[in-house]
């Protein structure tokens, strides 16, 4: 474990020395899987997000930086038609009206050179709210299928749904939400890494 996050290190110390103060990162949205799950009595209900995007920043010398990610709500998925257009609907994530899920960081949170959380806001439902998300990996090279400097990470959390104004069928089904993202982006120059694709 300690050899491994050495060599995070040596990465992001690599990448200081290429960039005069941070690194930006696009986030590859079909490398990038969203993930959700939520009680329903004895089973837990389980679908995704299809499309996701965003920049991630890096200051490689001061172990610091920021994230903006973007989840096309519209994009949900649960392996079954009939519900994810209920759940598209004005009673759920109401997606004419709020089309896109936004997560903005403010803080990272380091342990030595390892990122274990992340700060923030998020924007859903029209309500914006903080959250805190843990990281449970962060690797940082050269990715060998596209060449690339670039990171991938993974990251779990939980939010109400209540507190986004989503209450419908609580408490037959959970209020609870566990979100579980698998990010990979790789390094970029434009500041323009959080549009759509």
């Amino acid at each position: 474990m300690k050899l491994r996050w050495a060599a995070v290190a040596l990465v992001l110390a690599t990448f200081a020395g290429a960039v005069s103060e941070a690194a930006t990162f696009r986030v590859i949205p079909d490398q990038t899987s969203v993930g959700f799950a939520v009680s329903t009595g004895i089973a837990s209900h389980e679908g995704r997000f299809d499309l996701a995007w965003g920049k991630i920043v890096l200051d490689a010398e001061r172990y610091a930086g920021s994230i903006d990610f973007v989840v096309d709500a519209a994009s949900i998925d649960t392996g079954w038609g009939l519900r994810d257009a209920f759940l598209k609907s004005e009673l759920m994530f109401d997606v004419e009206r709020y089309p896109w899920i936004r997560f903005h960081s403010t803080r990272l949170a380091f342990e030595g050179t390892r990122l274990v959380a992340v700060d923030g806001e998020i924007t859903l439902h029209g309500v914006t709210r903080p959250v805190r998300f843990d990281v449970t990996r962060m690797d940082c090279g050269v990715d060998t299928v596209l060449g690339h400097d670039g990171c991938g990470a993974s990251v779990t959390g939980r939010i109400s749904r209540s507190a986004f104004g989503m209450s419908f069928a609580v408490p037959l089904v959970g209020d609870e939400v566990a979100l579980d993202f698998v990010i990979k982006a790789i390094r970029v120059r434009d500041e323009g890494a959080t549009q759509p694709p």
